[in-house]
């Protein structure tokens, strides 16, 4: 084999390597805190380094338990994300026990078959106009990121012909510079669109990363 021949295998198998390094889970061990009162989100790794904060916008309703999806509130306790929505296929993920207890009704196992379907839900959910202004109202912005965990809704739902994800989640918003830093979500977690495109672009949280939320401030996790 002549050295070039070997060069080049030599750096194709780093090739290789690095790129299902890359796919793996990078985010495995990262963990979300979102502070109720301080209205702010921190993304730790698993040594307790902080990669990213941000100001979020919180639920219109008072600061006390979650009883139900209509109360407004933002739920407190310990979640852990179940689906990853966005316009980019690449983006969107689901929990693969979730997918098949949903992909029982024929309803709704359209909706969770793949990425692009994921997608396609997502695009979707964005064109659903609930104020009924006729316009689309683009309410969950860049991206949407569904919690599991008491109190955080039924998931699929029917919506209109179709099916949307209806469930506490950290999404976007189509009026971020009034939603991001305030309480005027139904229970949701607002997040500007730099900040959702970052967390997905790195790749810091994925499916069955755990998120808590609090309202103290000094909270082990």
């Amino acid at each position: 084999m002549s050295k070039l021949v070997a060069a080049f295998l030599v750096v194709s198998a780093f090739a290789v390597s690095v790129q299902v390094a890359f796919s793996q889970n990078v985010s495995a061990g990262n963990s979300v805190l979102i502070n109720r009162q301080k209205r702010q989100l921190t993304i730790n790794d698993s040594s307790g380094h902080v990669l990213l904060t941000s100001p979020v916008g919180i639920g219109r309703g008072p600061l006390k338990k979650k009883t139900s999806m209509h109360d407004c509130i933002t739920p407190t306790g310990k979640f852990r994300i179940d689906v990853i929505l966005a316009e980019n296929p690449d983006d969107c993920a689901i929990d693969r026990s979730l997918k098949n207890t949903l992909a029982k009704n024929p309803h709704n196992a359209i909706a969770v078959r793949s990425p692009e379907r994921l997608s396609a839900l997502f695009k979707a959910m964005n064109a659903v106009d609930f104020n009924k202004d006729g316009t689309a109202d683009g309410a969950y912005g860049f991206a949407f990121i569904g919690l599991d965990g008491e109190q955080t809704g039924p998931k699929l739902v029917p919506s209109g012909s179709g099916v949307r994800w209806y469930s506490i989640a950290l999404h976007g918003s189509p009026h971020e510079e009034k939603a991001v830093g305030n309480a005027t979500s139904e229970g949701c977690v607002h997040l500007k669109e730099e900040v959702l495109k970052d967390i997905l672009n790195r790749h810091l949280v994925n499916i069955g990363t755990q998120v808590v939320i609090v309202d103290s401030i000094d909270v082990k996790h």
